[in-house]
């Protein structure tokens, strides 16, 4: 029975292989996939900020610190605070967009590194080549993780800003 079982596992090695590599593939997709997102989250904020911008020069005036001397008013200063979130949500969706690449060390199944050579033919006729692909999913993988960190965290902060915009100019306009 113990060596029924030593061949099965020996006769499932390749399918162990496959369905790793099938993991690997799926979590490379969806970080793929969420880096896409907040690009997409970024440029609908961004969007967003566009037309609140333009109505409220349409529809209103609520730069008030352009147009009125600076004073007191609650209106004044919540119009300072629409300027600075708008171009404070700007700026973190301009860190959203931004191409960055990780610290991690580059993998070959990223486009730049494929400047310097690429992989080798020696590397593909290697018998470790299955070790030497795993590696390389696991190491862009995690650099593809760090990159949907740092893009989630900007697009965190440009809807917060969205947010304090928003806010602000309800208030502005309710208060003149």
């Amino acid at each position: 029975m113990a060596n029924g079982g030593a061949a099965a596992s020996d006769g499932s090695q390749p399918w162990r292989i496959f369905r790793a590599f099938d993991l690997l593939r799926a979590l490379h997709q969806n970080f793929y996939d969420q880096i896409k997102t907040a690009d997409q989250k970024a440029g609908y904020v961004c969007t967003f900020l566009t037309i609140l911008l333009a109505v409220s020069k349409e529809q209103g005036n609520v730069l008030l610190f352009l147009t009125s001397p600076p004073s007191w008013k609650l209106s004044w200063a919540l119009s300072l605070i629409f300027a600075a979130s708008a171009c404070f949500s700007v700026a973190c969706t301009a860190m959203v967009i931004l191409p960055r690449t990780a610290p991690g060390g580059k993998s070959y199944l990223f486009w730049g590194s494929w400047t310097g050579g690429g992989i080798k033919a020696e590397q593909l006729l290697d018998e470790k080549l299955d070790d030497f692909m795993m590696a390389e999913y696991l190491k862009d993988i995690n650099n593809l993780a760090l990159i949907c960190r740092t893009k989630y965290k900007f697009v965190n902060l440009a809807f917060r800003g969205t947010a304090l915009t928003i806010l602000s100019y309800f208030a502005i306009l309710i208060l003149k």
